[in-house]
Parts: structure tokens; sequence; C-alpha cells
């Protein structure tokens, strides 16, 4: 169905308080759109707050969280056009040194807290006969990264979820897409905690470590990613998948299955661990 009134939609975003969230939330607002924003985070930032028309703070870990969110922006606007999902975080650690409760944790706040926000508002969405989720994965959603396996395993988790869902709830008039970002300068560096320090692995685990932050404060700003969204969220037919970055690693994500997987690994394998 035709994507209604695209100049002013309301539009929904987890993980707003700072990073890619943030910087999406303020350009979609000087783009004309009603945006509400969801975190966990007291909101303290001024061009934010002038730039949102609601904030929800809450833990997105608690459906509660993601059911208010939209009642409260269904009660402001009477409708929500666009969900995106950005909240999440990362860590950093051998597989092996990564226990179940930091894998839970991680895989609530990335996997789960998204599932979460798309059951809340598909029942508005279906009612509407229109809508757009917009599910934040990651170019390590497309390739197993070595120590941040937990990492890409949760974003392995939405790209399959999102696949599926993208069939469900096409007949109802909404429109599922992923973007899968490279390398962007946010704070998800700085934020990224490791596991399992002192461990056989860690010396493995450091020189990774050290070239993945490498790339991340060196890589893209986060501006372009924003840009993109302005662009999808009036997309009437969208793509499924949108990968966003340095050009160097989305060619790399493109020539895998030309190489086959055991170049590939050995190739990913010498980048990350020498």
């Amino acid at each position: 169905m035709k994507q209604e009134n695209k100049a002013g939609q309301v539009i929904l975003v987890t993980g707003v308080s700072s990073g890619f969230g943030r910087s999406m939330a303020c350009a979609l607002a000087a783009a004309g759109h009603r945006v509400y924003g969801v975190s966990r985070r007291e909101l303290r930032d001024p061009e934010l707050s002038r730039a949102l028309a609601g904030y929800i703070q809450g833990d997105l870990c608690q459906m509660e969280t993601a059911e208010r969110a939209v009642a409260e922006t269904l009660a402001a606007e009477g409708r929500i056009d666009v969900l995106i999902n950005d909240a999440g975080g990362g860590i950093g650690g051998a597989l092996e040194d990564t226990d179940d409760e930091q894998l839970h944790r991680l895989m609530e706040l990335n996997f789960f807290a998204m599932a979460r926000m798309c059951r809340a508002a598909l029942p508005v969405m279906r009612r509407q006969g229109r809508g757009k989720i917009i599910n934040l994965s990651s170019l390590g959603g497309l390739v197993g990264l070595p120590f941040q396996g937990a990492y890409s395993a949760s974003k392995y988790a939405i790209e399959g979820y999102s696949e599926a869902l993208r069939c469900e709830a096409a007949p109802f008039g909404v429109s599922v897409v992923l973007v899968e970002p490279g390398d962007f300068r946010t704070g998800f560096t700085g934020s990224r905690r490791i596991v399992g320090e002192g461990s056989d692995y860690s010396a493995l685990c450091q020189r990774a470590i050290r070239r993945i932050e490498k790339d991340e404060t060196g890589g893209s700003d986060p501006a372009v990613l924003a840009r993109l969204m302005v662009a999808l969220v009036d997309r009437e037919h969208p793509r499924l998948r949108y990968t966003v970055g340095g050009m160097g690693q989305r060619l790399l994500i493109k020539s895998r299955r030309l190489m086959g997987d055991r170049l590939f690994l050995f190739l990913l394998r010498k980048y990350y661990m020498g």
C-alpha cells in the first residue's frame, strides 16, 4: 500500500540517546518528521531534546517499556508510521570465555529488545494497513567476527528474524528493512566490554580488539547512516537489505561467495589475528 503523509511521518527510534540513534533522530526531525525516542538514560542532551517530539525512558529488556513507548507515541499522534530498532551493545572476547550470563545479557539487549518492539508496534501498523520497521543489524551479522562472536550471533539472529517478519508482515502493508553498518565512529567503541582477561586467548583477543578499535575510530561518520535513514523512511518499496559504511568492507562481504569459505575465513583470521 502506498505510504501516506510522507512529510511529517511519526517515527519511533530506540537507543536514541547516543550514537546512531541520536544522529538518526536529529536528522529525521530536521527533515520534518515527528520523532519519538526510547532509551534507558535520562535525557540531558539539549539538541536531542529539541529534536524529539517525545521521549520514553526505560529498559527495553522489559516488555513494559516497549508497550509504553508504543502506547505513548500512539496516544500523542494517533499513528506510528516507522519503527527504527537501534538499541544495542557489544562485548569482546573469546566465545569460550563468554559465560551464559554475559551472552544472555547481550542477546536481551541486541535481539530480544528488538523483537519486543516489533511485537508491540505490529498490531498498530496492521490496523493502519501500513507501516515500516527498520532493524539495525551489522556487517558483523553477515560474518562471524573473531573475538566478537557473541555480537555477531546477536546480529545474525536479527537477520533471520527480519527476513521472516518481512514475509509475514507484507500482506498487512508493513515493510521490514535491515540496515547493516560497517565500522563507524561512535561511542560503541568505548562502551565495549572485554571478557576473559588473562585467559589463553588474551594475546590473540587483544590483537583483534586493537584492529577492531582502529577500524571503528577511523570509520565513517554516523551522519552517513542518518542520511540513508532519512531516505529509507520515505522509500515506498524498500529492499530487504542496505549495507552502509566503507567501500572496502562492503566489497569484502560481496566477494565472500566468490572466494569460498576456506579462503574468506583464512583472510578474516589473518586480518584480525595476524
